[in-house]
């Protein structure tokens, strides 16, 4: 990745002087017994049944941002990631005790949960996807870093847990409803459905946005249906299985330089919920399920006087829409509760009174807050990774990237220092054809074969 400097949004220079540290994730369990949500490293747990915040041993929490919160299918689990490159387990029986700990030495962006929770799938910044057993370690094969910068791309091709890569950051993932596939959404406005577990098999390629995607959303009930959001300001269902466009809502005229954001979606009333980034709304657009369409002249919104909603979920069973606020002064609260049948705010709702309550007040060095904030705000969706990185590094890419596409400093994995040039050129060289034949059966065959060939060496 480049060394240029990280743009920093104008609504990121403003509110980094807030006192609160924003929640960036909200979730709940399938029994609606827990509702779980991040304040930067930290994982806090509502007890629907008790009615009161948990207490989390502080020396189990995480050391970066939780990046993603998934509870298992039978409730008994949950599992966190994070940047700093762990994941997880937390056992739901036993007040949340932190029962297992996973390095994966990958600074994650996104993952999932497979079919009977025994693996979780985790895509890193380079646009790579690992795949880790939650119940036997020794499956997992966990690479030690290498001090050599010109070796990596030799030990991510030989590491076992590799599923399959995109030449960009990876911003969603998520199984199909039958777990025969697995859909990944780019930073570079592609959504890829591949064959699970023979990722290289792939079924077809959602194209169609113009910038960035920012989350996927698979519809409840109809199981061939995704709607994703995108940084062109649209909304896209699409047939995933065809990869073909259905409909194209259009909101740039409702916000200037729109960037759309799928939220949830409402099963009993056939509705989407999504946010448009640093609009100080919730949106609901309707769906006929049975055409496969939005109703697009019955959009509904909500509109917050706070501050922007970050993340949305339905909790107490669909009849409470829960949002994250973006605290740009001391008075605005973290969250937020409006019923999902009136759209009213509900201010004696029990589960933001607990958590408004807790002290989210930060003191955070303003080098810290904004790299939470960017994280809040999803500003990686913007960032380019992987072969984008190398080629930039290696001077052959000659046009300027958009400011609001510049990369992270400390995301740079390459020493692009006259020392390592030419080691750095030959990775370049290397790492296309290898990423590129992965997508094929064939490929896969030939890569399986090169890389005994060179165990073989090692051995000899």
């Amino acid at each position: 990745m480049s060394t240029t400097a990280v743009y920093i949004p104008p609504q990121i220079m403003v509110t980094s002087n807030i006192e609160k540290v924003p929640i960036s994730i909200i979730t709940h369990s399938s029994d609606n017994n827990f509702i779980a949500y991040s304040l930067n490293n930290k994982l806090n747990i509502f007890d629907n049944k008790l009615n009161k915040l948990l207490e989390l041993e502080s020396s189990s929490q995480h050391t970066g941002i939780i990046r993603s919160i998934e509870f298992s299918k039978n409730n008994q689990s949950l599992i966190t990631s994070s940047s700093d490159k762990f994941l997880k387990v937390w056992d739901t029986t036993n007040n949340f005790k932190n029962i297992k700990s996973i390095n994966t030495n990958k600074k994650i962006i996104c993952s999932i949960l497979n079919k009977d929770d025994s693996e979780i799938l985790v895509s890193d910044k380079c646009g790579d996807v690992f795949k880790y057993s939650l119940v036997d370690d020794s499956k997992n094969n966990i690479e030690v870093a290498s001090g050599d910068k010109s070796a990596k791309h030799d030990e991510k091709e030989s590491d076992k847990n590799l599923v399959f890569g995109h030449y960009s950051s990876i911003v969603d993932i998520k199984f199909s409803p039958c777990f025969n596939y697995l859909l990944s959404a780019d930073r570079d406005e592609k959504i890829r459905v591949s064959h699970y577990p023979n990722c290289f098999d792939i079924e077809s390629f959602c194209l169609g946005h113009t910038k960035y995607v920012t989350e996927i959303l698979l519809v409840p009930g109809r199981d061939d249906l995704l709607i994703s959001g995108s940084g062109d300001g649209t909304i896209k269902l699409w047939n995933w299985k065809q990869g073909k466009c259905l409909q194209t809502v259009d909101f740039n005229g409702k916000h200037e330089n729109a960037i759309t954001i799928p939220q949830v979606f409402k099963v009993d009333t056939n509705q989407l919920i999504f946010s448009i980034e640093n609009s100080n709304n919730i949106y609901i657009l309707p769906m006929n399920l049975e055409k496969g369409e939005f109703n697009q002249s019955e959009l509904k919104s909500i509109s917050i006087t706070q501050s922007s909603p970050i993340s949305i979920d339905l909790v107490n069973n669909g009849k409470t829409i829960l949002a994250s606020l973006l605290p740009t002064t001391k008075e605005v609260d973290v969250s937020i509760a409006f019923d999902s049948t009136t759209l009213a705010q509900d201010t004696d709702n029990k589960i933001i009174l607990a958590i408004n309550s807790l002290d989210a007040s930060t003191t955070l060095k303003l080098e810290e807050l904004k790299s939470i904030l960017e994280s809040v705000e999803k500003k990686q969706y913007r960032k380019h990774v992987s072969y984008s990185k190398q080629m930039m590094n290696s001077g052959d890419n000659k046009n300027k990237e958009d400011e609001d596409l510049s990369l992270d400093e400390q995301d740079i994995d390459d020493n692009n220092t006259t020392e390592n040039k030419n080691k750095n050129q030959e990775t370049i060289q290397d790492s296309r054809p290898l990423k590129l034949r992965k997508m094929t059966v064939e490929g896969d065959k030939e890569i399986q074969k090169e890389l005994e060939e060179k165990e073989l060496k090692k051995q000899e």
